[in-house]
């Protein structure tokens, strides 16, 4: 057998401690009561003899850009590996620990995080075997758009007709031997299941495609990563399919034993084989915005805002959610009346590849399913992976048919970050065009 190369794993606990830090997510603004599952981040490095990948997964919802620089900052210190080299993929659960500074996360948290995830690959790293790779490809149908199309525009409910992957991505890592070390899941559906109301933290249904994995499969690391389903979620649905419910651990359990099911399918049919070579690639695309808002609306809008918060604050009510559209308000104001509001926002995209059949295309934002599946076929790879929620976090990025049915529109979630509008459907062409670009160059 001709020489392969090497690939490490490891894994740490990430879950904080309960009762301090606020949960991520949904402005709640609350502390855990309890843990549902552990929280891991796990990683595996990749070494062909002149290069050296990393590819990072955890249970949490996003890598802010500030906490990607810590992060791989202190991964170049340790290991050496550059840090353009390093993958962070979240899964994006919404029942995971603060990490964005809406949420008000703790430092002190996000410190200890940082300094786990760069151990965790300075682990795998230093534990690194000659490996054998393949990939395959199954399907799980448990997913649903989550935007219906109505004669005005859109509205929030469970679309069967609408675009949606079932795809299951699977990477499997043996070692020479055949015994498999590592299986990574990629699955296109927001982790979910359980909403505002959950206080428990787990990494959804997700938890489970990698506990499931890790029983069958006897010291076997499993990883997940979620794909492009921006606009999707697990179709935890009302008797009459026309709303989502919000539930509970036993259906994460439940969905998450489905997809695992069929990624452990998957894995048993795969031939692992030698692999040469490794590599990554970035670089920096600009995501155009929708038309910029009017100065005159915007300056209508942070008058309501002012009094909404003043009424809310007469009443002694929690006003905190307000005024963060205030400062949205208040900065795209300004920047409308100085002529400095941008039209586009930078963005990194990486490519990461495995061989000459396997690559990972991540994206650092929530990317609609249709945008995903268009860049998986112009990759064309057998091994072809989309990841979202990766080296860092800019909100929603939508498809071209999401903005025709009106999402941009009438999605107003942007107006607790630093836009001053939504990103356009025209994203879809940048990001395909830099898949391509990158995936030639690797």
């Amino acid at each position: 057998m001709s020489k392969s190369i090497s690939a490490g794993v490891a894994r740490v606990n990430i879950t904080p401690s309960v009762g301090f830090d606020n949960m991520g997510d949904y402005l709640r603004l609350k502390p855990a009561i309890g843990v549902g599952n552990e929280l891991y981040a796990k990683t595996l490095v990749f070494d062909d003899g002149e290069n050296r990948v990393a590819l990072v997964t955890a249970d949490i919802i996003g890598f802010p850009e500030d906490l990607v620089k810590d992060i791989r900052g202190r991964i170049e210190q340790l290991t050496g590996i550059k840090g353009r080299n390093v993958l962070l993929s979240a899964s994006h659960t919404h029942s995971s620990p603060a990490i964005t500074s809406k949420d008000k996360p703790s430092r002190e948290y996000l410190v200890e995080l940082a300094k786990k995830i760069a151990g965790a690959v300075y682990m795998a790293d230093q534990n690194k075997q000659e490996v054998l790779v393949g990939a395959g490809v199954g399907e799980a149908k448990v997913s649903i758009n989550r935007w219906q199309r109505t004669p005005t525009g859109v509205r929030w409910g469970p679309n069967p007709d609408a675009p949606v992957d079932h795809s299951v991505g699977v990477l499997r890592v043996d070692k020479l031997n055949g015994e498999p070390l590592a299986i990574l899941v990629n699955y296109a559906c927001h982790p979910s299941i359980m909403g505002a109301n959950n206080l428990l933290y787990s990494g959804d249904y997700t938890s489970y495609v990698q506990s499931v994995i890790e029983k069958v499969y006897d010291g076997v690391t499993a990883l997940f990563s979620t794909g492009a389903g921006g606009d999707v979620k697990i179709a935890v649905l009302t008797e009459d399919g026309s709303q989502f419910r919000y539930t509970n651990l036993e259906d994460c359990r439940r969905y998450g034993t489905i997809i695992a099911a069929e990624a452990i399918k998957v894995a048993e049919s795969i031939k692992t084989k030698p692999i040469k070579r490794v590599s990554a690639r970035t670089k920096r695309v600009d995501l155009p915005l929708v038309s910029l808002p009017n100065p005159e609306d915007v300056e209508a809008e942070l008058s309501r805002i002012k009094k909404q918060v003043a009424e809310l604050e007469a009443q002694g009510k929690d006003a905190y959610a307000k005024r963060l559209r205030l400062e949205w308000a208040q900065r795209t104001l300004t920047a409308l009346r100085n002529k400095t509001a941008p039209t586009s926002i930078p963005a990194e995209v990486q490519m990461l590849r495995i061989g000459e059949e396997i690559a990972f295309f991540a994206v650092p934002g929530e990317l609609f399913v249709e945008v995903g599946l268009k860049i998986k076929e112009a990759m064309g790879l057998p091994g072809s992976f989309v990841v979202a929620y990766a080296n860092g976090y800019i909100g929603y990025l939508p498809s071209k048919r999401a903005e025709e049915w009106g999402w941009c529109a009438h999605d107003d979630s942007y107006k607790i970050s630093t836009r001053p509008a939504n990103f356009s459907g025209r994203i879809e062409d940048v990001l395909v065009a830099a898949a391509k670009e990158l995936l030639s160059e690797s």
